[in-house]
C-alpha cells in the first residue's frame, strides 16, 4: 500500500467514524429532549413521531397524513422526523407539534430503540433509508412484511396511499380514508418574497429537471417550448428548480432558478396560471397550491404507466398527464406535448 493511498483510507475511516459517534450522541441527546417532553404530556397524551425524512416532493404527497394523525389521536404530541434541508415544510403545519432535524439514521435508530416514543409511524419503504457516511441502512418493519420497496412502490398506489400503507395506518392496497389534497403552510415571507421578484400578471411557470434523469425531458425540446409559448401567447414564462439547462434569450423568460426556498417556491408557483413540468418536487408543490399543472410523464422503471399524485392532481381535475404508455419521458416528441399543452391552454382553464 502506497503512503497516499493510507493517508487516503484513514482520512475516510477517520471521518466516518467520526460521523457515527456524533450521531449516537445526538440519538442520546435527542433521547433526553423527548424524555423530557413526554414528562410533561398527560396519560392521554401519546407521543407520536412520524418519519419521512425526504424528498421534498413525498413530504408534500405525505402531508395528509398530518391531519389524519391528529384526527387519529387529537391530544398527543406529534414529532415529525425530516433532513434538515426541507424542515420548512413540516415547521408551519399545524397539526405537528414538533419538527425533528434528522442528522442521519444512526442518530434514529439509536432514538428508536430507546422507545420513548408511544407510536412510531414509519413511512419509508425498503431500501429507502440509507447513511452513506454510516453505510447504515434503517428498514421498515411493516414495509418488510408487505414487500413495499424501491422497486414496486407504485403497484400499492399514489405516493400517499403507499406512505400510509407503509406506516400502517391503512390496510393494503386500500385508499386514504381521509382528506387526500396535500396543503402548505405559506408564511407571510414567502409572500414577501414573490412580492419583491415583480412577477409579471401573467406568467407560466416551467420546471425542466428532476433529480431522477429517467423521468427528465430533453433541454432542446423545453427550449423549443419556450420559444412556442412565446412566440404564440402573451404568458411571460418562469423556470424554477435549482439550476437552469436551457440556453433561452427572450424577454418574456425569467429564469428564478436557485434563487428561492422550497415555500418561495410554492409561493410563486401559486401565482402562477399554469404550471409546466416534469414529476418532481416542484409538481406536488404545483398540487398543494392548486395551479392547474401540465406533468410530463413517461414509464418509469417497471411502471409503464404510474400516479405519484393523490388530491387534485391524482384525479386529474386540476392537472393533465401529458404521457403515452411505455414511453419514457425523454422519448416524448415536442409536437405531441405542444399538443397537449395548446389543449390546455385553449381551454383558458384559469
Amino acid at each position: 500500500m502506497t503512503l497516499e493511498r493510507f493517508i487516503q483510507l484513514w482520512t475516510h475511516r477517520y471521518h466516518k467514524y467520526t460521523h457515527i459517534l456524533k450521531a449516537h450522541l445526538l440519538g442520546y441527546k435527542a433521547w433526553v429532549h423527548f424524555r423530557f417532553i413526554k414528562l410533561g404530556l398527560r396519560k392521554d397524551q401519546p407521543l407520536i413521531a412520524i418519519i419521512r425524512t425526504e424528498h421534498f416532493g413525498d413530504i408534500v404527497a405525505a402531508e395528509p397524513i398530518s391531519r389524519y394523525v391528529r384526527l387519529l389521536y387529537p391530544s398527543a404530541y406529534i414529532v415529525w422526523f425530516v433532513k434538515p434541508a426541507f424542515h420548512e415544510l413540516v415547521d408551519f403545519n399545524t397539526s405537528i407539534d414538533e419538527t425533528f432535524r434528522e442528522f442521519c439514521v444512526s442518530q434514529r435508530k439509536v432514538l428508536m430503540q430507546s422507545e420513548v416514543f408511544d407510536k412510531v409511524f414509519q413511512l419509508q419503504f425498503l431500501n429507502n433509508n440509507h447513511c452513506p457516511k454510516c453505510d447504515v441502512y434503517v428498514e421498515n418493519p411493516v414495509a418488510q412484511q408487505r414487500r413495499i420497496s424501491i422497486f414496486n412502490y407504485f403497484s400499492f398506489g399514489n405516493l400517499l396511499e403507499v406512505f400510509s400503507q407503509a406506516g400502517d395506518l391503512i390496510p393494503e392496497r386500500s385508499a386514504f380514508p381521509g382528506d387526500d389534497q396535500p396543503r402548505l403552510y405559506l408564511q407571510p415571507e414567502h409572500v414577501a418574497k414573490a412580492d419583491s421578484l415583480k412577477l409579471p400578471a401573467k406568467f407560466i411557470v416551467l420546471h425542466c429537471q428532476s433529480n431522477y434523469a429517467p423521468k427528465d425531458w430533453p433541454a432542446d425540446r423545453w427550449e423549443q417550448l419556450v420559444a412556442w409559448l412565446t412566440d404564440h401567447y402573451d404568458y411571460k414564462i418562469v423556470e424554477i428548480g435549482l439550476k437552469s439547462n436551457l440556453s433561452v434569450k427572450t424577454d418574456a423568460y425569467i429564469n428564478l432558478c436557485g434563487k428561492l426556498s422550497i415555500l418561495e417556491t410554492a409561493e410563486v408557483i401559486r401565482r402562477a396560471a399554469f404550471f409546466i413540468g416534469l414529476d418532481s418536487g416542484p409538481s406536488h408543490l404545483g398540487n398543494a397550491t392548486g395551479t392547474f399543472g401540465v406533468i410530463l410523464m413517461g414509464a418509469l422503471n417497471e411502471f409503464s404507466e404510474y400516479n405519484p399524485y393523490s388530491g387534485g392532481y391524482g384525479r386529474e381535475e386540476n392537472a393533465v398527464f401529458v404521457r403515452q404508455p411505455g414511453i419514457p419521458c425523454s422519448q416524448l416528441s415536442f409536437g405531441f406535448v405542444q399538443e397537449k399543452v395548446q389543449e390546455v391552454l385553449k381551454s383558458n382553464r384559469p
